[in-house]
């Protein structure tokens, strides 16, 4: 990291008080749990990383606040990211992914700045806040790798991002995104590149039975609930969009009518709050879940397919991690240098976090046969300060013992209801793993 720091311009000086390793530790494991501390309590800190670094809380802004630190940070972040990309994990725990090479989940999450930031990070519009940034995760599942990280303002739209993805795809990838990512001009790639994908269907794309038919399907909902109305599960070969017709499978599942009437309940109460009715065609279209993918029906069967999609909240998961115990969305001040290195630190403790889950789950999995739990992982690791004294002290092959002696700890707990994972193991039918106590099923929002 030294030599990095310079090739950066972050230490041009050999008289330099703060090296770069220095550095790197304060802006990541050092203040993992308090993404609140001031300057002061910065130039604290460091001078217990290196008593040699005594600097004034102005001379921190200062160095915090350039474009060497950005540049210097971001480095170290795409390095990290690569470093955990050197996986350990075979490919054969899961026999409904054993037919690609890797499985891509992509999502997004939002971090609030303080609105003299607008310039440079924007906001959503609307009633949100005036500035903000958007965090882009590409994660590979089957590794427990984060593939790439790409950050922009929040203004930027999840369909505007869905392109990133082609230039990581390989042949026999799959990719499962939810509805913000849906782009017809970016999955007529797929077959091109000889990937697959699996997403829901979006209401507005046009849907046709035959690549010469000129009227695509009107009122979906409506047609299936007479063309098929004693099936629960439909799967048809259809093309989809307008001028470039793409064929795929349509999968359609009828929802049980407790599920339905939860959705219709939601979508009247959002249209309310508009000013608006529901018209009587999207009430049809809300009791079916609608999937789509190009994976062959030999390798998926249509019962599956909503199970397997289900494993997309995986990612919401790992954002859900991220800012309740790393505080990923704690960014604060009015500098975009200092929020940058502030996010870029977070992101490089997030990826060596994601390594050591890689490990563990492998471990987890091949001598328990059990899967362990990143919100349990992430917070052993800050305990004791695990992560900063292994990583600074020379103590990784230490800490390496310690986790697999404490592995069972960190593991989810055996429950009746099984997980997404076990699910999909299992080939559960996505219609069986329907709860009817519980209305809230993952996968099936409005």
């Amino acid at each position: 990291m030294k030599e990095l720091a310079r090739k950066c311009n972050f230490v041009q000086r050999s008289s330099s008080k703060i090296e770069g390793p220095d550095f790197i530790e304060l802006l990541t494991t050092a203040i993992i749990d308090n993404p609140y501390v001031s300057l002061d309590g910065l130039c604290d800190i460091l001078t217990q990383i290196n008593s040699n670094a005594n600097i004034t809380p102005q001379g921190l802004a200062e160095r915090i606040n350039s474009d060497q630190a950005v540049d210097y940070l971001k480095n170290v972040l795409e390095s990290s990211i690569k470093k955990n990309l050197e996986s350990i994990k075979d490919n054969d725990s899961i026999e409904l992914f054993a037919s690609f090479k890797r499985v891509f989940l992509e999502d997004s999450t939002q971090c609030e700045l303080n609105k003299k930031l607008a310039d440079d990070f924007k906001g959503s519009g609307g009633n949100a806040s005036k500035s903000s940034l958007k965090i882009n995760l590409i994660y590979e599942l089957i590794q427990d790798v984060i593939q790439d990280i790409y950050i922009t303002d929040n203004k930027e739209p999840d369909q505007a991002l869905a392109g990133i993805i082609i230039d990581h795809l390989q042949s026999n990838d799959l990719v499962i995104r939810d509805l913000g990512y849906f782009a017809l001009k970016i999955l007529i790639n797929f077959p091109i590149i000889n990937a697959f994908f699996l997403s829901r269907l979006i209401k507005s794309v046009n849907v046709y039975f035959s690549e010469q038919d000129d009227a695509a399907i009107d009122d979906i909902g409506g047609y299936f609930f007479k063309k098929f109305s004693d099936q629960t599960i439909i799967d048809i070969d259809v093309f989809l969009g307008q001028k470039e017709k793409f064929p795929c499978r349509l999968i359609i599942y009828r929802l049980p009518e407790n599920v339905v009437n939860e959705r219709v309940r939601k979508a009247r109460n959002a249209a309310r709050k508009k000013g608006r009715e529901l018209t009587k065609e999207y009430i049809n279209w809300l009791h079916f879940g609608f999937y789509i993918t190009n994976v062959s029906r030999d390798i998926w069967s249509a019962v599956v397919i909503g199970t397997i999609y289900r494993i997309r909240w995986r990612i919401e998961l790992i954002f859900k991690s991220w800012k309740t115990l790393l505080r990923i969305d704690v960014l604060k001040g009015t500098r975009p240098e200092r929020i940058r290195c502030f996010l870029y630190g977070r992101l490089i403790t997030i990826t060596i976090m994601t390594m050591l889950y890689a490990y563990a789950s492998w471990y987890a999995e091949i001598k328990h046969k059990r899967e362990v739990s990143a919100h349990k992982l992430f917070n052993w690791l800050m305990r004791k300060d695990r992560l900063e004294k292994a990583m600074y002290s020379d103590r990784m092959n230490l800490l390496m013992i310690t986790l697999k002696q404490d592995i069972l700890r960190n593991c989810k707990q055996k429950r009746k209801r099984k997980t997404s994972l076990e699910l999909i193991a299992g080939k559960v039918s996505y219609m069986e793993s329907f709860d009817q106590n519980n209305l809230i099923l993952l996968g099936i929002s409005n």
